[in-house]
This record gives C-alpha cells, structure tokens and sequence, in this order.
C-alpha cells in the first residue's frame, strides 16, 4: 500500500514548534507540513476533547484516512492512561512539556520532552502519563478503523459525551472525504466512484460537526436570574 506521509518527515515539520508559544506552534507545523504536502492538510478542523483509555487530551485533526491520520493532541493539566493496543503504529514528536511511558517489563519510566521521538507499533501498548501537561504532534499508519471502538468507547459508557463522540466521527468522516477527493499517492487521479464517496463525505460529516458542536467555553459565572432575585 502506498501510504502519503514520511513519519520522518512530519517528525521534522515537528519541530519547526519547539520554542514557540501556543498556539503559535500548531500553525508553525502546519506551514511546515503544507511546504512538504501541500493542500493536503485540512486546518479548518475544531480542537475536540478525547476520552481514549483513562486518558483525558483535547485533539486536532489535519488530515485522515483509512490508513493515516495526522494531528496534534495535548493537554495542559496533565492526565494518565492506557495507550491501547492497537493494528496501528503510532509517531509521536513531543513539542511542548513531558510525558512519561512504560511497557509491560520495564521498570523505569522513559520521560520524553521536546523534539524526542516516541514510538509505539502494532500490537503493543504503554501505561502514559504526562505529568503536568503536554503536547506532541502525532502520525498514525493502519488499519485506523479497527481504532475507532477504542477511541469511543470512554465517551459511550463512561464520561457520556455524545457530542464528542459525534464530532469525533463526523470529523474523520470529513477527512476521509477530501482524502478520497484529492489525487493518490502516486499523483494518479481518484475513480469517479472514490470522488463521488469523497463529496459526500465532505458535505455530510461538517454539516453533522455543526449541527453537534458545543458552544465556545465561557468560564463566565452567571448572575442570579431567578424569580424574586
């Protein structure tokens, strides 16, 4: 299968973000990344949460498909969990804070901070923590739908968030779309067919975003309006 991105090469659009400030840095990968594959990143897409294995992270999507997705995903207060196990190889570029992993066997934490390298294959999985916040950019390579139950299931069952797990679907759908709209990996133009799926994927998945989608967060605290007040 021929796949669209390098990981080394999004490892190194990466780290044209350390050192800058939020979210000063996520617009500095995407220009890097749009110098290396341009027009192939959607930078429209919202920041949404994600309830993934224990761990709470919010999460921007720039690009997927079935096989590939690329975003950046943090926190800035920290949270722990379970990586997953997954068909799937994940890339991660630390470009902001810290984060600690360990496997099944390892007995010392392995800490990665800015510009370091994480990388978890097909079939294993990692305890996380990222002690007092972080972000990192984050390439993935597999069968992404086998994924997507994992992705979900935190926010069916525990947290209740069906407006996350809505967007998070009519989001990927999104991508999908203007993946299957745009030219294979090989330049060779996509089948009517593909173009077809990809439009209406693309017409249907940010209609759903918007029809879900949350109001802003406003940490404004409201006055009493009862009655007699």
């Amino acid at each position: 299968m021929a796949y669209l991105f390098d990981p080394d090469v999004v490892h190194e659009c990466a780290l044209a973000c350390l050192g800058k400030p939020r979210p000063v840095m996520f617009d500095a990968f995407a220009e890097a990344m749009e110098g290396k594959y341009p027009d192939r990143l959607d930078l429209d897409q919202p920041w949404i949460f994600s309830n993934a294995g224990g761990a709470m992270i919010q999460m921007k999507l720039y690009y997927a498909s079935i096989v590939e997705y690329i975003m950046i995903w943090g926190t800035p207060i920290g949270s722990e969990g379970h990586s997953g196990r997954h068909a799937v190889g994940f890339w991660d570029t630390v470009i902001d804070g810290e984060m600690w992993y360990y496997g099944e066997g390892q007995f010392d934490k392995r800490v990665y901070r800015p510009a370091d390298r994480v990388y978890v294959g097909p079939n294993q999985a990692r305890a996380m923590n990222f002690t007092d916040g972080v972000w990192a950019v984050e390439y993935a390579r597999g069968p992404l739908p086998l994924s997507v139950p994992f992705g979900l299931a935190d926010e069916l069952v525990s947290t209740l968030d069906f407006a996350t797990a809505v967007q998070t679907l009519s989001i990927y759908a999104s991508l999908v779309g203007r993946h299957w709209s745009q030219p294979h990996a090989d330049g060779s133009a996509p089948s009517a067919v593909r173009r077809t799926l990809g439009t209406l994927l693309g017409t249907v998945g940010p209609a759903v975003t918007r029809l879900v989608r949350p109001p802003e967060p406003n940490d404004e605290i409201p006055s009493d309006t009862s009655p007699g007040s």
